[in-house]
């Protein structure tokens, strides 16, 4: 179904920059308070460089495994067009009905940015075998870097048996709620018998 055929109403209300929405109601203690809270406090500079327009930096993708040989983890930095470039040429192995969690970690720049939604579909000899949308939230502009882990609670499974067992290929992206696309990236990955 198309978005046009689902319709419920709903408009996005007008975009306000964080200046603006700083300045709002600065009389009102309480409301001063609140937004400092959800971290809309004065903007660092360093939040807003001149040279780099996006709203959203995905710096790493991490796959987190509750036991693996050699490491609980693989971080895969995502801050470069090259590191990209490279992430599309590496493999990694999943072993069948391994537990793990996906982490992603990102600056938000210039402007607060809501419902940043990581969307990922897995394939399999071209045809899709998965699809996941994690919704990670809204997010005010910070120097720090802001990391999400999903599943929150628990662990992710990886397919267990012989058919599950193969090449796959995951097309990954962040979208928020105005349908902007920050990042697209690919990766490989193969679930086998063992680690190796």
């Amino acid at each position: 179904m198309a978005d046009s055929d689902n319709d419920d109403g709903y408009r996005v209300a007008a975009k306000v920059d964080m200046g603006t929405l700083l300045q709002q109601d600065a009389e009102d203690e309480s409301l001063r308070k609140y937004k400092q809270s959800l971290g809309l406090t004065a903007l660092d500079p360093a939040c807003c460089p001149a040279n780099d327009p996006r709203r959203v930096v995905i710096t790493a993708l991490k796959v987190i495994f509750e036991a693996r040989p050699g490491g609980n983890e693989i971080t895969f930095p995502l801050d470069t067009a090259e590191r990209l470039a490279q992430l599309r040429n590496q493999s990694f192995t999943l072993k069948e009905a391994c537990k793990y969690k996906i982490q992603v970690q990102f600056k938000v720049q210039h402007e607060i940015v809501s419902g940043l939604k990581f969307i990922s579909s897995i394939t399999r000899k071209g045809l899709r075998v998965a699809k996941e949308e994690e919704m990670l939230g809204s997010f005010a502009p910070q120097i720090a870097p802001h990391e999400v882990t999903f599943p929150r609670h628990g662990w992710d499974e990886a397919p267990a048996g012989l058919l599950s067992r193969g090449n796959y290929v995951a097309t990954n992206k962040f979208v928020d709620d105005d349908k902007m696309s920050h990042l697209e990236f690919q990766y490989a990955f193969a679930i086998k018998k063992d680690w190796s």
